[in-house]
């Protein structure tokens, strides 16, 4: 930090963090739940390309679950990983017949603009 030329009080201030975290943070070993995490992060990220982008959270837990890994793996963590990541399934849209549409708010002309008003 002193090459930067900024102390580490006020570095910690700006980031609205005490320093007591930032040391803790500094010295963070990853618990077994983040190394698991990590690894169904390459699974999906594996797997995503594998299926062209097109998996959802759902199917992306199924496809998980058959690689038989040694701890469990739920639909909430899998959707929490790829929303931490921005992982997204492509959906395609489906196609709207505008032609349909515009033909509905046509009304046919019956009278043929031929009518007589009586007094109002």
């Amino acid at each position: 930090m002193s090459q930067s030329g900024y102390k580490v009080s006020d570095l910690v201030k700006a980031a609205g963090v005490s320093r007591q975290a930032y040391y803790k943070w500094l010295t963070h070993e990853p618990t077994v739940h983040d190394i698991q995490d990590q690894e169904i992060l390459k699974l999906v990220k594996q797997l995503e390309a594998q299926h062209k982008h097109c998996v959802g959270y759902d199917k992306m837990t199924r496809l998980i679950k058959q690689k038989r890994l040694s701890y469990t793996v739920n639909k909430k963590r899998v959707m929490r990983i790829m929303k931490e990541h921005s992982v997204k399934a492509d959906y395609r849209q489906p196609k709207r017949k505008r032609v349909q549409e515009q033909e509905t708010y046509e009304a046919q002309n019956t009278l043929n603009r031929q009518f007589e008003q009586a007094a109002a």
